[in-house]
């Protein structure tokens, strides 16, 4: 089991932040991820995997004017 933004997941082995972006429906293009606090740049979302019994963090980043 992980955490997701303080919601428990059901933990798939090997799975990839990618992978737990697209379970868990976040939609929109520009995230932060941070896994035990440690934060996950873009560019490594689908070479980065969920450890089990993580505490991730996924924060929408949302611009306007």
């Amino acid at each position: 089991m992980i955490k997701v933004n303080d919601k428990d997941v059901e933990y798939s082995d090997g799975i990839s932040v990618s992978d737990l972006i697209r379970k868990c429906g976040f939609q929109y293009p520009l995230l932060i991820v941070k896994i035990d606090n440690v934060y996950v740049p873009r560019d490594k979302y689908n070479a980065t995997k969920v450890p089990d019994s993580s505490d991730v963090q996924i924060t929408n980043l949302v611009s306007g004017g």
